[in-house]
């Protein structure tokens, strides 16, 4: 088996280490992937056929690699992303942004590796669909940056970020993206925002000093940074959990859209 992991120093082009474990010599072999990463590789996925890699980097870009090693698995089929699955071959690249903005903060290959979504700093979710031609469509939204994703049906993408909730997103058959709902509902959120902006200034004006927070209204009250199916698979997932700066681990339940157990950890 296969796992990937990231080194480097982000001053220098960065590798992508595939690691895998030789037989014959008893020990853990490193192959890189080098060209043509120019910055600090943020996040990686696997494809279902656990040939190909995905990665999202600082200089906006997504890439889908090749890394089928040669000696000690068969060679594999091509696929909708391409036929040359040499190791380290460069299967497609996409561009975030062609003018400079958001670095990838998480890519996530669909259950079928057929499509690729990703988010970046830049508010913005999209995915690019490799049968129709490596067609790619972005969503900016008008949500805080989303920092982790994955795919939870065919058509469905759960992703969270710096709003502290998880949003859905829709994918229609041409690759275009809607944005849905959120698991938690917004109800307080702007009051609470706006009474602590004016309890705080008035609490300067009276006596200098600043109150703490306010409580957020929503399950986790920082970052959520992580995500991951707990139940089901990227076709049909039926819970996820989310873990987030506020040192909390969330289990959702997809199924009734809400918070089902909190554990802090």
């Amino acid at each position: 088996y296969e796992i990937s992991c990231v080194t480097g120093v982000q001053t220098c082009a960065l590798p992508i280490s595939v690691c895998y474990f030789d037989q014959e010599n008893d020990w853990w072999v490193a192959k890189h992937i080098r060209k043509p990463l120019r910055s600090t590789i943020t996040t990686v996925d696997w494809h279902p056929n656990n040939i190909l890699l995905a990665a999202g980097s600082t200089d906006f870009k997504v890439r889908v690699f090749s890394t089928y090693i040669k000696e000690i698995e068969p060679k594999p089929a091509g696929t909708d992303w391409g036929a040359k699955m040499t190791f380290a071959n460069l299967m497609a690249e996409f561009s975030n942004s062609p003018t400079g903005g958001g670095w990838i903060h998480s890519v996530s290959f669909s259950h079928d590796g057929t499509r690729l979504a990703w988010v970046g700093h830049d508010s913005s979710i999209a995915v690019a669909d490799a049968p129709s031609g490596m067609v790619m469509m972005k969503l900016k939204t008008n949500i805080l940056p989303l920092l982790t994703l994955s795919w939870i049906s065919g058509n469905k993408i759960l992703a969270a970020g710096h709003d502290c909730v998880p949003f859905v997103f829709h994918v229609d058959g041409a690759g275009k993206l809607q944005q849905g709902s959120r698991l938690e509902s917004s109800t307080g959120v702007e009051s609470i925002a706006t009474s602590s902006a004016m309890n705080m200034f008035r609490n300067k004006d009276r006596m200098g000093q600043e109150l703490q927070d306010s409580k957020l209204a929503s399950t986790h009250q920082n970052q959520i940074c992580s995500l991951r199916i707990l139940e089901g698979t990227k076709a049909d997932a039926k819970r996820v959990s989310t873990t987030a700066g506020d040192g909390n681990l969330v289990i959702w339940d997809l199924k009734i859209g809400r918070a089902s157990c909190r554990e802090r950890v």
